[in-house]
């Protein structure tokens, strides 16, 4: 029912005499009066019992409802009804012969027994009959708008009789006034689900979860006690949204707030913060060591994979912790020192949780300010592109040359991809800043094999946030305008990109090799790819990560993941790049391993646009 429309109930007949009908005019304007000015709702129905039992002396009003299973009915409201007979009528089944609540549930119509010792509807009620004293009971359906039963009202008299018409209207009246309470506390239940849960998870949403805050540490604040607050972010968690679409994304967020929720305590506040941050308010700690137990139980949750429909992801959380007093005193800073804190945290390699300090202001600052600065070196084209050679293994031929990002930021210098790409990535402005490097990387090799020098393979490194749906079009619109030809360009995405064969991701990477443009899996051996997963995706070459070319020949485990990774490559009929090659040792044991392609400072260092230019003008003499 809208708040605005207007409640009803039956008119009284105009067959009763006036007194009767004035009588039930007067309950239907002082209920509706009640539910109109929001008072208690368990109240009014009470009020409802109450109102009836004086319009029919020697006898008692109850409300009966359907539980949760929609099998047994329970009292909701038997103001002057004993305790003990109470119990003994909740969890009443509703039947043929289920006395007369029980019954006009069952068959959806009154029922008015005049004698509970004698009508066979009573017949399994006999000793409660006895016991208090009913000698009849008329009952009569509640309904929703809709017409769906939901439960009863009755009257139960202490001596034997028949209701006549003025009887039959008053609980025809008292059942509609109650299904009008029920349902504004229904809409009202509802409403405030929308504006305090969370609609995905069921948790508190943020709304609800900033009130209690605001409460807990007023709270701590007049008692002197201390109160934690743990901002919690899923790593990576982007890329999998990304990748493999919202719908897997949403189930894994659902998962993840069941699996929290049951690693904390009761009186703990978990919380959907937004996207996948979560919160968690522990008030009346004793010490840090405490907090840390919580953390480490939360962080312990995510060692099992989460499956959604037969795929496991393998998912690891960064938790930022702040304490009242501390390291704050209100609310916002308290929020934003504990987000702080789970950046740190992601920074020391993610997996983990850290206690905000001091110093991390600075940070964050610093932050802020590289966040402008990277949005103005978009605008100001401040991107520069390194490249790097990659050699075939049987002849020592140039194959390829993949494209490598610097930014040349003023007062700074050349400042490596580890030292932004990630804030890129965490911003969104990585979408921007790979369109720029594509650009300039493809429209530099088509003024070089312009000029006459070498073709070869040109790789371009992408982010998986990248693959949006929109990548598609957007190397199309690149090729169209540098003239640089699809078949001549390779995109390199990282493993975790590819996980899922299902993903939006590989969907827009096959409409990519549809044109001709090869795609490489790089740092491959870092995820959980498998022989199986490889055959169904997209791509023509797999790049070893380097950290299992770093020790060879010498360390024996990375010797064997390194021959696996080839031989499982070469199977497949992909070929096989070797990423990080420094020794002669490592280059001969990946050619007598039969790897295809060497790339690393043995042969050449990543280098400039024009010292590029010089190495293929000397190729080709």
């Amino acid at each position: 029912m809208n708040p605005a429309e207007p409640l009803q109930t039956t008119a009284p007949s105009a067959e009763l005499p006036r007194e009767q009908a004035e009588q039930l005019i007067h309950l239907q304007k002082d209920i509706l009066e009640a539910v109109a000015l929001g008072h208690d709702r368990e109240t009014i129905l009470d009020d409802i019992c109450r109102s009836a039992e004086t319009m029919l002396p020697e006898s008692v009003g109850s409300i009966m409802l359907y539980d949760e299973s929609r099998t047994h009915l329970v009292v909701r409201s038997a103001p002057n009804v004993p305790e003990a007979a109470i119990q003994q009528l909740n969890g009443l089944v509703p039947g043929e012969c289920s006395g007369s609540c029980g019954t006009a549930v069952y068959q959806d119509k009154p029922v008015f027994v005049k004698n509970t010792l004698t009508d066979h509807r009573w017949a399994d009620f006999h000793q409660y009959a006895i016991d208090f004293d009913i000698g009849a009971c008329w009952s009569m359906p509640i309904r929703t708008e809709g017409g769906e039963i939901i439960g009863s009202f009755a009257l139960s008299i202490f001596r034997e009789c028949e209701p006549d018409a003025f009887h039959k209207h008053l609980l025809e009246t008292s059942a509609a006034l109650a299904s009008i309470v029920i349902r504004r506390q229904q809409e009202e239940t509802l409403l405030h689900a929308a504006a305090y849960q969370d609609t995905l998870t069921g948790l508190p949403n943020r709304y609800l979860f900033m009130q209690q805050l605001d409460h807990a540490i007023e709270s701590a604040r007049r008692n002197d006690t201390q109160l934690a607050l743990l901002f919690i972010d899923l790593d990576q968690f982007k890329n999998i949204n990304d990748t493999q679409g919202h719908e897997t994304g949403d189930r894994i967020l659902q998962t993840v707030a069941s699996t929290m929720a049951r690693r904390v305590r009761k009186m703990d506040l978990l919380a959907r913060f937004g996207g996948d941050e979560f919160v968690i308010l522990l008030e009346d700690i004793g010490d840090t060591e405490e907090v840390s137990h919580v953390t480490a139980k939360l962080i312990d949750a995510f060692n099992t994979p989460i499956t959604i429909r037969q795929r496991d992801y393998s998912l690891t959380t960064s938790i930022g912790i702040s304490l009242f007093p501390r390291d704050a005193g209100d609310r916002d800073t308290l929020l934003r020192r504990a987000d702080t804190a789970m950046y740190e945290a992601k920074k020391r390699g993610r997996n983990q949780c850290f206690f905000y300090q001091a110093e991390l202001g600075t940070r964050v600052d610093q932050h802020v300010a590289m966040e402008a600065a990277l949005r103005q070196a978009i605008t100001q084209r401040q991107f520069i592109l390194h490249y790097q050679p990659i050699y075939r293994a049987d002849d020592g031929g140039l194959d390829s040359v993949e494209a490598l990002v610097r930014w040349q930021r003023p007062g700074f210098g050349t400042v490596a991809p580890d030292d932004f790409i990630w804030l890129a990535e965490d911003t969104g402005l990585i979408k921007p800043i790979g369109e720029q490097i594509l650009f300039d990387a493809c429209r530099q090799c088509s003024e070089w094999w312009q000029s006459g020098l070498p073709h070869f393979q040109l790789a371009v490194n992408i982010s998986a946030r990248q693959l949006d749906g929109l990548f598609f079009d957007q190397v199309q619109q690149v090729l169209a305008r540098t003239g640089f030809p699809a078949g001549q360009l390779e995109i390199e995405v990282t493993e975790s990109t590819l996980m899922d064969p299902r993903g939006e991701a590989v969907e827009e990477l096959l409409r990519l090799r549809e044109l001709g443009i090869g795609v490489a899996m790089d740092d491959f051996g870092t995820g959980h790819s498998s022989l199986a997963q490889l055959k169904h995706l997209p791509i023509s070459k797999l790049k070893i990560d380097r950290s299992f070319v770093r020790d060879i020949p010498e360390d024996p485990s990375d010797a064997i993941i390194a021959r696996t990774i080839i031989a499982m490559g070469n199977s497949l009929g992909l070929k096989v790049v070797a990423e990080g090659v420094e020794s002669r040792a490592q280059e001969a044991f990946l050619k007598a391993e039969h790897c295809d392609l060497l790339q690393g400072y043995l042969f050449d260092r990543p280098m400039s646009a024009s010292e590029l230019e010089i190495l293929l003008a000397r190729s080709a003499d």
